[in-house]
């Protein structure tokens, strides 16, 4: 009997669902909200093809390097209207402009998290910017394939687990492929993102209509609700689910042992913020407030598309400042001990934020967790990181 990735080790890739050419695989939500395959046994001749496509099961090697090349980036015409420096969009661009497709995770109807095509620059603006829980891929990777064997050039972003999927599902090599993986964290079901969105909306008592997980304009800002077509900034119990997020006490139960938390890289390029960016070594004299990415490029397919990028500010740095403050770049995000009961309490219809904030203790109520409460706040740590980086290059 075919026996699909254990519980605890599976991502929800759907790999096997995509692969499976009789459709007797579903993905299928579990208590938490978390997508899981499901075989109909009806439907299943055992032919075992979900098992060779599965990453877990099947991992594939990649001439990837250990010792990728650094950049420090942004895109003049994304900067502003990207969570950070709008590296995705850069590489989105020359896509776009070879009549490419390009797929990236968007909030369909307002909240609901999927992957998506972009055809057009237009397009692009719904792939922009962060989405902190894990995106629906459906047949994605299918339709991927499709435009593959034409021909077609695509460019597929997402978290390193789905990009081992897609890479599994295909099984070989394309040269008109081009893949950028996410340093992740971790990601949420969106049935918990869900309930958090209910609860904040009872506890305002009113409607959101949209939320942005962080500002388009610049490193530090707070999360975003728009009520009634006006933006507001959350913060304090309010943005407890970032709260719960940055603890790591929402993520899939593969989160925590994520194989593809390290070196080498699994995607042709790594995208992230550059967290940390000239207070290690080399000062870095450029003006951090709008937000800088960092990209690795690990193979040479890479660093052919960085080279290929129109109009950016690059500056190549070393590998070894860009590790010291993007932990998950190589390390998978520490289980927290209450992580069960927490996810619980975000899904129990009875229990308010306030109840949660103080069950759990997932607000720090120290002199400097408040102070950092207000920095964000007041946007001081924009203003810190720019005064600091001046000050060091001098």
């Amino acid at each position: 009997m075919i026996e699909l990735a254990p519980y605890d080790l599976c991502t929800g890739c759907t790999s096997c669902a995509n692969a499976c050419p009789h459709h007797a695989i579903t993905m299928q939500a579990d208590g938490e909200g978390f997508l899981y395959p499901t075989i109909d046994r009806n439907r299943c001749v055992e032919c075992g093809l979900c098992t060779k496509r599965c990453p877990i099961l099947s991992p594939l090697r990649r001439d990837n390097t250990n010792v990728p090349k650094t950049f420090a980036l942004w895109s003049y015409p994304d900067r502003t209207v990207s969570s950070s420096g709008g590296a995705f969009s850069a590489f989105a661009r020359n896509i776009i402009k070879e009549k490419g497709c390009v797929w990236g995770a968007a909030f369909v109807n307002k909240s609901k998290c999927k992957h998506i095509e972009a055809k057009s620059l237009d397009e692009l603006v719904a792939l922009r910017g962060s989405k902190y829980v894990q995106s629906e891929l459906r047949d994605t990777f299918s339709k991927i394939k499709g435009e593959l064997q034409q021909g077609i050039q695509v460019l597929f972003c997402g978290t390193p687990c789905q990009v081992a999927g897609l890479q599994t599902y295909l099984h070989k090599e394309y040269d008109n492929l081009l893949t950028l993986d996410l340093a992740c964290h971790g990601v949420p079901s969106d049935i918990v993102f869900q309930a958090y969105l209910k609860k904040l909306s009872d506890k305002k008592g009113v409607n959101i209509d949209r939320f942005e997980f962080r500002h388009l304009n610049g490193w530090g800002k707070a999360p975003t609700v728009e009520i009634r077509g006006k933006l507001r900034p959350i913060y304090g119990i309010d943005n407890l689910y970032m709260r719960a997020f940055d603890r790591s006490a929402l993520f899939r139960s593969s989160c925590y042992s994520c194989p593809y938390a390290r070196l080498p890289r699994l995607g042709d390029c790594t995208i992230t913020d550059f967290w940390g960016i000239g207070r290690h070594g080399k000062p870095f004299k450029q003006n951090v407030l709008k937000g800088v990415s960092l990209v690795l490029a690990n193979n040479k397919k890479g660093e052919k598309a960085v080279s290929q990028l129109e109009n950016v500010f690059m500056e190549q740095r070393t590998l070894e400042e860009a590790l010291i403050e993007n932990h998950n770049i190589t390390h998978p995000s520490l289980r927290h001990p209450q992580r069960n009961l927490i996810i619980h309490a975000f899904l129990n219809p009875n229990k308010t934020l306030d109840e949660i904030a103080v069950e759990f203790n997932l607000i720090d109520k120290s002199l400097k967790g408040q102070i950092k409460e207000l920095a964000s706040k007041w946007h001081v740590f924009d203003l810190v990181k720019s005064v600091y980086n001046k000050y060091k290059s001098l």
